[in-house]
């Protein structure tokens, strides 16, 4: 419950600020396998580059975007 209400803090500040944003939901072994990173629980990118493995906030986002 706990990534999920993470989750859907970012779901909403990307649909208002109207950021494209894709989940994908990694529920299998052969998914893990073949992500382009070493599986964690949560991993974000952004234009295809890892950023980080840990939950981020609407801050964390926009610092993202900006770079």
């Amino acid at each position: 419950p706990y990534i999920d209400q993470y989750i859907q803090r970012i779901k909403k500040y990307c649909e208002l600020d109207e950021i494209p944003v894709n989940w994908i939901l990694v529920d299998t072994l052969e998914k893990a396998k073949a992500l382009p990173c070493v599986f964690n629980n949560w991993a974000v990118f952004y234009n295809g580059k890892f950023q980080t493995v840990n939950l981020v906030d609407a801050t964390y986002i926009k610092r993202i975007i900006k770079k």
